[in-house]
């Protein structure tokens, strides 16, 4: 309880009792915002000081406390050069990540690139593998693509005459030749023929390779690409009835290359658009040729 004080007038008064001395408030600060009163609750909890962490000053660069710096995690320790106190970590290990790509040669290639082969020398093919022309072809060829090689026939008016091992070993060109790049393109399908041989590229070399090409299964993905399902059905049916092998073989293995052009399947010869570039494909049907039936 408080003590009331009484006057010397009152009967509860003490006479000669000491006086206390008055004490005096201490000035408030003339600068300044005035300190906040002090209540009751700030007496019963003790003020704990607020620790500033250098992870907190780090993340706040603008406050009042001085940014601590970034340890260096270049080569060099104390020898590496300070960074100004308003890049952030992330910036800094940006920076380092672009500095260090600009001195890293790829060792490979950029996807969707292609390496362009350097360019051939023109040749002159053998009459065997150009477009039938009554003035420089001797014979017409005919070569299915649906059969392998050894049923390429000579197409004259009135029977055939198989090639012989000496007409299929031919020389291609008039040259040296070791490498030839075939192209064909049919609707959405894109194909190439790659021809090698170390000695000399042959006439056998040429035909036995479009075969190869076009006697190989179709993917998943060029399955989607098929637009007349039906007919090309149709086509891989026939081809493995008359197929050497066993029909049922040949029909185990699904739909080939060679179906997708359905009775366009005849070789009329190679082209070349460009002196030196890739030679062109051409398909179709048997060529109407007066006197040859």
């Amino acid at each position: 309880m408080y003590k009331k004080r009484h006057s010397t007038t009152s009967p509860g008064s003490i006479p000669d009792t000491p006086k206390l001395s008055t004490l005096s408030l201490p000035e408030e600060p003339r600068n300044g915002p005035s300190p906040r009163p002090v209540t009751r609750a700030d007496t019963r909890r003790p003020q704990t000081p607020v620790m500033v962490t250098s992870s907190s000053s780090r993340a706040n660069p603008t406050g009042g406390q001085p940014a601590v710096p970034l340890k260096s995690i270049l080569k060099g320790g104390k020898n590496a050069q300070p960074h100004d106190s308003y890049d952030s970590e992330g910036e800094i290990l940006t920076a380092k990540k672009v500095a260090r790509s600009l001195y890293n040669i790829p060792n490979v290639p950029p996807p969707g690139s292609r390496l362009v082969p350097m360019k051939q020398p023109a040749y002159d093919l053998h009459w065997q593998l150009l477009p039938y022309d009554p003035q420089r072809s001797r014979r017409l060829i005919r070569f299915d693509m649906a059969f392998p090689v050894d049923r390429i026939v000579f197409q004259d008016r009135e029977h055939r005459t198989k090639l012989s091992g000496v007409e299929l070993d031919k020389p291609a060109a008039n040259d040296t030749m070791t490498k030839m790049l075939i192209t064909f393109e049919h609707g959405p399908f894109t194909w190439e023929v790659d021809v090698k041989n170390a000695h000399r590229i042959r006439c056998r070399d040429v035909f036995e390779a479009i075969y190869k090409s076009f006697d190989e299964q179709l993917t998943l993905e060029e399955q989607r690409l098929v637009r007349d399902r039906r007919t090309v059905e149709d086509a891989f049916r026939l081809r493995c009835k008359l197929a050497p092998g066993l029909p049922e073989v040949e029909r185990s293995l699904g739909w080939k290359r060679v179906d997708v052009l359905l009775h366009r399947t005849i070789f009329l010869g190679l082209t070349q658009p460009k002196s030196g570039g890739d030679w062109v494909l051409h398909l179709g049907t048997l060529p109407r040729v007066p006197g040859l039936s």
